[in-house]
């Protein structure tokens, strides 16, 4: 099978690095699946952490030989410690997962959650990576995502359209009564069915979406105030604010820090923003 594997890896002076791959997923399941991933780490270092960010998905993460967790869309930074690892994961796009776990994902924000206490079994699948290594378990986990979605139907179209405009650039907080305008539905409506697709409530998203976006300016060392502006924030101390309600740093520490699995899906065409290209979504 033909898969565009792309490998990341960030490195901390005097720290080491943290190996991270991406695989793009194959074309019937990128409706569905953003990327599948997979780290692999024999040792670790008790005083190191990783800082994860929002970013309006959830991940069905797979332990070798242990168990399979899915990871609710998340409204605050993860710290997670350097520890030996070897899991594959699949990171849904926002408002796809509920075909996949078949429960209000509104029900997993901010919430680790066995997969079996979901009541799907996972004994197959753990073997399966298990038997396999992770970087060879990644096939298991996308023949599991197959036969998961088999019979489904597609993606709910008013969230995925919805998910496409409050992630676009631009301002964040008049922009709800704008989309739900565009989509004829109230705002009301469109906050009821985003906490059962996508977990989190629209205005969340468009807010983790000029995060996600602010934290890759601040990585390649934006001027803070221009980046305010670039952004639709109001001034310096907004962005700043919303840098701490998410990421739990300020804009500074966050830019030192770098944190791992920053998403492709809020990339923008901005030129003073733009990332380096990779794999299609």
């Amino acid at each position: 099978m033909s898969r565009s594997v792309l490998q990341r890896r960030f490195d901390r002076p005097g720290r080491g690095d943290v190996p991270y791959t991406e695989l793009a997923p194959p074309p019937d399941l990128a409706p569905y699946v953003d990327r599948f991933w997979l780290r692999t780490s024999a040792g670790g270092d008790p005083a190191r952490r990783h800082r994860v960010l929002p970013d309006g998905c959830v991940d069905v993460i797979v332990h070798a030989g242990s168990a399979v967790e899915v990871v609710g869309a998340m409204t605050r930074a993860l710290e997670l410690p350097d520890a030996p690892a070897e899991l594959v994961a699949v990171r849904f796009r926002p408002g796809t997962a509920a075909a996949i776990v078949r429960c209000s994902l509104g029900e997993l924000t901010d919430r680790h959650v066995g997969l079996a206490e979901l009541g799907v079994a996972d004994d197959a699948l753990v073997e399966r990576v298990a038997d396999a290594g992770a970087r060879d378990g990644v096939g298991a986990l996308i023949d599991w995502v197959r036969a998961r979605l088999a019979g489904a139907r597609g993606p709910d179209r008013l969230v995925a359209r919805a998910v496409r405009l409050l992630s676009a650039p631009g301002d964040g907080d008049a922009r709800v009564d704008r989309v739900a305008g565009d989509l004829r539905v109230s705002r009301q409506h469109l906050a009821r069915v985003f906490r059962r697709e996508v977990g989190v409530a629209p205005k969340e998203l468009a807010r983790i979406a000029r995060v996600q976006r602010a934290a890759a300016a601040l990585g390649r060392g934006a001027d803070v105030a221009r980046l305010a502006v670039e952004l639709g924030y109001f001034d310096q101390s907004h962005l700043a604010h919303d840098v701490r309600a998410l990421a739990g740093v300020t804009p500074a520490a966050l830019a030192a820090e770098r944190p791992i699995a920053l998403s492709h899906l809020f990339e923008s065409p901005v030129p003073f923003l733009q990332s380096r290209p990779r794999g299609s979504p």
